[in-house]
């Protein structure tokens, strides 16, 4: 702890409680998004086989490109989320392994880069953009294909 905070020990642990706290809500949010994009892209695919099957048995020619863009689209979706899981743990450990490093060791490792926390955080943005391409193509698919 450095000298400032053991002037103020009240306030450094209202940080410390604080901090903690808003890392278990970062941890929930991951969590929730995570899950809503696996659900709702997973439901894309199933909207989209129904929508083939009950509403336009036969695809309008020139059409069907659309559609398997939508569905690359939800794929790139589901595996960007599916592989950031791997990076999200991976990220962990290694931020374990810095934190152990300067705290035990004492040696000063604001330098070192935890490469694994940007590649989650890549895959997610990754995950979203495909997943909203995906519906765009979709939504542009189903308006071509809509009984008049």
């Amino acid at each position: 702890m450095c000298e400032e905070n053991r002037s103020h020990p009240d306030e450094y642990n209202v940080y410390i409680e604080e901090r903690a706290k808003l890392i278990h809500a970062q941890a929930e949010e991951t969590h929730k998004f995570d899950r809503t994009i696996l659900t709702l892209a997973s439901g894309a695919f199933g909207f989209s086989l129904a929508f083939i099957k009950e509403i336009v048995p036969a695809i309008k020619q020139g059409t069907f490109g659309w559609l398997l863009a939508a569905w690359l689209g939800f794929c790139a979706s589901l595996l960007s989320t599916l592989i950031s899981f791997l990076t999200s743990q991976h990220a962990c450990r290694k931020q374990i392994e810095i934190l152990e490093k300067v705290i035990f060791d004492g040696e000063k490792r604001e330098s070192e880069k935890n490469r694994a926390a940007k590649w989650t955080l890549g895959l997610n943005i990754a995950s979203i953009i495909a997943f909203i391409a995906g519906v765009f193509l979709l939504v542009v698919f189903v308006s071509l294909n809509v009984p008049h």
